[in-house]
């Protein structure tokens, strides 16, 4: 699972030194990498969206009726609501940094639960490929 991490400097500073300080990073199977453009970080979601994507909230662009109304105020490097809704990304706002500590812990833990277990079974033909059944005859 990889991290990305989409807003200014600042955020992505902030970002990378809790990451830092949580050693979240020698935790993951992949890479921390901040991305600057607004296209580059569309095609992550789209390729993956099970990675964890932090954005920084102004540069999450909500449909409303100032947004549609004065084009100006919205950021023309901002990646719109509904687009991260579409993916499963939009699911979580966190109000403080502590938070996003937690929220990542808890990301990192589902994703190990769900990996199978060395020598775990999980279906017939896992069985047939894996000796247990014939050592079954065997004792039988």
């Amino acid at each position: 699972m990889d991290i990305y991490i989409y807003g200014n400097d600042s955020f992505k500073g902030k970002i990378h030194n809790i990451l830092d300080h949580a050693n979240i990073k020698f935790k993951i199977d992949g890479v921390v990498k901040g991305i600057s453009s607004l296209e580059e970080i569309k095609e992550l979601i789209k390729q993956n969206p099970s990675n964890i994507f932090l954005i920084d909230q102004e540069k999450i662009i909500e449909d409303n009726f100032i947004n549609n109304t004065f084009k100006f105020l919205v950021p023309k490097d901002g990646i719109k609501k509904a687009f991260l809704d579409k993916y499963g990304i939009g699911d979580i706002s966190l109000r403080t940094y502590d938070d996003l500590e937690i929220y990542i812990r808890k990301r990192l833990e589902a994703i190990e639960a769900a990996k199978p277990k060395p020598h775990e079974i999980t279906s017939i033909e896992e069985m047939e490929e894996d000796d247990t059944k014939d050592a079954i005859k065997d004792i039988a």
